[in-house]
């Protein structure tokens, strides 16, 4: 009996987490077909060996669908080297590339080391081309905290959603737990930064 009462407390926890993320985390539609001016691409690190990792490959395989769609004709691939020496934006460019988007549409963001930094890069990059309008690309449990940033940033974006890897179906869950907490610390330390 005692189990059923933490399980249901477990429960009752993560429902509460959800519905305070949801409030304190903007998140913008998807995009239906729309036209934008670009697509924005968010990076993921690449295995040691340089290949894509499952994550990357079904990002790379939504932005292939949107730009053969006819989507947005500019794609800007954001991600640094962050867990080893390769560089996110290359390996996306090179996929892309390999799959018949135009190099010459492809913008490579280099610098970027997280989210944050992926859609600050990318919205100088907007700028300095003028491009107004954005789809943003990234991994379903992904979306809200891109989303989030993007209107703190104040990016004009709609949302597209990458398939789940069917390596990553059972632990789904887990992923949604962390990326929850993630952005609940995050909203800790910015309402503590704003006192």
């Amino acid at each position: 009996m005692i189990s059923l009462y933490i399980l249901c407390l477990v429960f009752l926890c993560l429902m509460v987490g959800v519905i305070f993320i949801r409030k304190h985390f903007n998140k913008a539609g998807y995009n239906h077909g729309q036209k934008r001016d670009a697509m924005i691409v968010l990076g993921y690190p690449a295995k040691k060996d340089g290949r894509m990792t499952p994550i990357l490959r079904e990002r790379i395989n939504k932005a292939i669908d949107l730009y053969h769609t006819g989507i947005a004709e500019v794609v800007i691939c954001s991600g640094a080297s962050v867990a080893n020496d390769h560089v996110e934006a290359e390996i996306m460019a090179r996929a892309l590339v390999e799959s018949g988007v135009d190099g010459s549409q492809i913008i490579r963001e280099t610098k970027a080391k997280g989210t944050y930094e992926n859609l600050v890069k990318s919205r100088e990059i907007m700028r300095e081309r003028g491009l107004k309008k954005a789809v943003i690309v990234t991994s379903p449990w992904h979306l809200r905290k891109a989303s989030s940033y993007a209107f703190r940033l104040g990016i004009d974006h709609t949302l597209e959603k990458s398939k789940v890897p069917k390596e990553f179906v059972i632990g789904l869950g887990i992923i949604y737990v962390y990326i929850y907490i993630q952005m609940f610390i995050m909203y800790l330390r910015f309402y503590k930064g704003r006192q």
